[in-house]
């Protein structure tokens, strides 16, 4: 055991000196909003909603977790992933034990399990969390399960199974395929066929069930099922073979790995011939059946597990990926071990001179798979060089230059970045993205005209991409053409009306031309599609305070602050709202708060002075208010005329 986790330890502990990286990072972490607030509010969006397309809310509860002791250091999340994923390694180790009763065999697969390159995308990538947490408490279920046959069936293991059960599939919904393994590790075991053995399944595949259909909705909401002619038997099938042959081919020769592959269509060569291949591997499975389920079960499990990554339901632009095989490689790495075992053991002449050699070049492949490992782990160091490995393998992904503009963007590399963006178009022309990217490089350099007329590309190529309208909006905002800028900002609402930023910047127009009723509208529905957006409240609650409605005002910011804490100005306007309803004692408590967060917040030593004006603490009051002139405050100059008969 100790030597299983510091091997694997030290294959991936170059993650820990990785980033967050621009692929999907931003959507689980660095920019969701929702697991800044940790409350119970929170907890319930986290479990009610998708994210990116995809129901795992313990996986969710886990960053929000981590927010709390990280904030946004991508150690702690690295330290997690790679954490989770020793603690699999222990498990793989402890199931395969109990399978096999053979400690080599056991030892071998969590070894080739725990540091086979192809892991890399799961455990060096923050938001693969989703697989890393499915497979400890899927690894964790069979664990159970093999418990509860080898155990005359006591029920304390089946219902530890189910509970486990379900807290992977609120991981990953890629759990679901957990049934249909349960009845492999029953042919493994030799449990006799009867009612028994499929009746303890029924609760099983009821919440494979309930689950999958959640997960097929997750996707149909982010429209990223495809309805091209994948549709097709034909094409299905070619598709799944072609993956089946792929991972294996990735799991034995682990080169030219990549976070994207690019797709041809099924009528590429490399899907016409994995059908034959796909076969052909089916028949000698199929006839080593006649000398050890050993193969038959290894080979089983690597194709279950991998069900519902095979494609049947089309979704999203990649067929294949490196992390839909981290707990479906398990199979084979327990064939391979048992194969190893056998010819390890297979008595010949010289069998100590054999056995040497065997050892000798396994310890040579695990060194090699390790050397891999580790230069797998620092190709996710940050997104320049993720995406610029994606494109020294595989030139003519536009996404990887799409993606990889964007981080150059974020470096202010404005002429690379639009070198980037530019290929991507020359590419695929009909991509959207690019074209809202280019248009921010091209107004990064002050080009206006050229930002307008690619922006209006991605409307005419897009009629509902929010995203370009809403850049649109602020340029001409920039401008200070707030008529355009509310034209576009409403039709970016209308395609995509759960866009905080857009409400956010609507209401900072209708604010400054004093149109209280469409502001307060705008937050009502803002506040409607997220009950956590801050700045709504916040927002709401500086209007209600100018109109004098404060016990309002005081409810929003309570709100507000329970979203964000740290926020001064928030402070400095609810102790005045707490000072217009004549409750100063807590006033000074939110004041002070604010002077704490913000020392140079001239608004707080202002409304600090009103307060102490109002209990006669008068030279506190004109401390403070001198304080507020010092930093800069407008209105502080006019309460000091105020306050000068009762200074000193």
């Amino acid at each position: 055991i100790g030597l299983i986790l510091i091997i694997a330890f030290a294959s991936f502990s170059p993650c820990l000196r990785n980033s967050f990286v621009n692929w999907d990072d931003n959507g689980y972490v660095s920019d969701n909003t929702t697991l800044k607030p940790f409350s119970l509010s929170s907890v319930k969006i986290i479990f009610t909603s998708f994210n990116l397309g995809h129901y795992h809310p313990l996986t969710m509860l886990s960053y929000a977790l981590e927010y709390q002791f990280f904030k946004l250091n991508p150690f702690g999340y690295h330290l997690d992933n790679l954490i989770l994923h020793l603690l699999n390694c222990l498990l793989v180790f402890w199931l395969i034990f109990i399978l096999s009763e053979n400690i080599f065999i056991s030892f071998l697969t969590a070894v080739l399990f725990g540091i086979h390159p192809l892991q890399v995308e799961s455990v060096a990538w923050i938001s693969e969390r989703k697989n890393l947490l499915y497979a400890f408490f899927f690894l964790s279920a069979m664990l159970a399960y093999v418990f509860y046959i080898k155990s005359n069936r006591e029920l304390k293991y089946y219902f530890l199974g189910l509970v486990l059960f379900i807290f992977s599939l609120l991981a990953k919904s890629m759990a679901v395929t957990l049934p249909l393994v349960l009845l492999l590790v029953d042919y493994f075991l030799n449990r006799k066929v009867g009612k028994a053995m499929f009746l303890d399944k029924i609760p099983f595949f009821i919440l494979s069930l309930v689950f999958g259909i959640i997960a097929i909705f997750g996707v149909y909401s982010s429209g990223a099922l495809r309805h091209e002619n994948s549709y097709g038997l034909a094409s299905i099938l070619i598709v799944a073979a072609h993956g089946v042959v792929f991972y294996l081919s990735k799991i034995f020769l682990p080169l030219k790995l990549s976070c994207l592959y690019p797709y041809y269509g099924v009528g590429d060569i490399h899907f016409l011939y994995s059908i034959i291949l796909a076969l052909a591997l089916a028949l000698m499975v199929i006839i080593s059946a006649r000398y050890t389920k050993k193969i038959i079960f290894g080979s089983a499990l690597f194709l279950v597990v991998l069900l519902p990554a095979l494609q049947f339901v089309p979704n999203g632009e990649m067929i294949v990926s490196d992390r839909y095989v981290y707990i479906a490689c398990l199979g084979i790495f327990y064939i391979l071990a048992a194969v190893i075992f056998w010819l390890f053991n297979y008595k010949i002449k010289y069998q100590r001179f054999k056995q040497v050699v065997f050892l000798v070049i396994l310890i040579l492949i695990i060194c090699v798979l390790v050397a891999f490992t580790r230069e797998r782990c620092r190709v996710w160091k940050n997104s320049l060089s993720l995406w610029s490995d994606v494109l020294d393998k595989y030139p003519n992904v536009a996404t990887a230059y799409e993606n990889r503009g964007e981080y150059l963007l974020s470096q202010s590399k404005y002429d690379q970045a639009m070198d980037n963006f530019k290929k991507t178009i020359e590419i695929d022309p009909s991509y959207v993205y690019p074209y809202v990217n280019l248009g921010n490089s091209y107004k990064a350099v002050g080009k206006i005209e050229e930002a307008i007329s690619t922006y209006k590309k991605a409307i005419q190529i897009d009629p509902s991409f929010a995203k370009a309208y809403f850049n649109l909006g602020i340029l001409y905002n920039d401008q200070n053409k707030q008529d355009e800028a509310v034209i576009m900002y409403e039709q970016a609402l209308k395609n995509n009306p759960t866009s905080l930023p857009v409400y956010q910047n609507l209401m900072k127009i209708y604010g400054e031309r004093g149109k209280e009723k469409e502001i307060i509208q705008l937050c009502q529905k803002a506040i409607a599609y997220n009950v956590e957006f801050f700045y709504a409240y916040y927002h709401l609650g500086n209007l209600y305070n100018n109109m004098n409605k404060d016990a309002e005002a005081v409810k929003l910011y309570r709100k507000a602050s329970r979203l964000n804490p740290d926020n001064a100005e928030l402070y400095a306007n609810l102790g005045k709202s707490y000072c217009a309803l004549g409750n100063n004692r807590q006033a000074l408590v939110v004041l002070k708060k604010a002077v704490a967060l913000n020392p140079a917040l001239g608004l707080a030593y202002n409304n600090l002075a009103v307060v102490y004006f109002r209990e006669g603490k008068y030279d506190l009051a004109v401390w403070n208010c001198k304080k507020a002139i010092a930093l800069g405050y407008k209105v502080a100059p006019k309460l000091l005329e105020i306050l000068k008969p009762y200074s000193k």
